[in-house]
């Protein structure tokens, strides 16, 4: 009989997991408020200045916690990336097409978010332009997530994937419901 000595994981496998969930829920309360501003949603209680500056401020804490993510999955022992592994897309040989949707939607969201200090001097057209990748960045995160998350399997996960995927949705269908209304009214 053999006894196989198998170390525990290391506090980095659990940072980066918890961090790879923070981030997703970062990204969803970031993409719901982008579109309620971008729905010019108003509340007296609640103005949309105050709305437009949390989305701000939740965009830059989803880029730290991304940030923590990726740097303890690479420095992670027992994952062995090399820098190229987690910042070039499909340039892990770990689930290269779920790995690299990662890291395209981490580069977007990056490009989205500085697009927003550049907007002056981009044009508002090709700053809208820009953020309309949200709308790619979103699904892509989402199934990394599932498709690359070793905790996929587990039911709280899979309520946290279908509750982000759930509200993202609903402002999304939202979204296009008040474009529609807004082309039917001036056709």
């Amino acid at each position: 009989m053999t006894l196989a000595l198998v170390a525990p994981p290391s506090p980095l496998w659990y940072f980066g997991r918890a961090s790879g969930f923070v981030t997703l829920l970062l990204l969803t309360a970031s993409v719901g408020l982008g579109i309620v501003v971008s729905r010019r949603g108003r509340s007296p209680k609640w103005p949309l200045f105050v709305t437009n500056e949390l989305h701000r401020y939740l965009s830059l804490v989803f880029l730290v916690f991304l940030t923590v993510h990726v740097v303890t999955i690479w420095l992670d022992p027992f994952t062995s990336f090399s820098p190229a592994d987690v910042l070039i897309p499909l340039a892990s040989n770990y689930r290269p097409l779920s790995m690299g949707l990662g890291i395209a939607a981490a580069e977007l969201g990056l490009a989205i978010w500085l697009s927003a200090y550049l907007r002056r001097w981009i044009g508002y057209r090709a700053w809208r332009a820009i953020h309309f990748l949200t709308y790619a960045v979103f699904p892509m995160a989402l199934i990394h997530g599932i498709a690359t998350g070793t905790d996929t399997g587990s039911a709280w996960s899979l309520a946290i994937y279908m509750g982000c995927a759930g509200v993202v949705g609903a402002l999304a269908w939202l979204r296009v419901a008040d474009t529609t209304e807004l082309g039917a009214e001036t056709a």
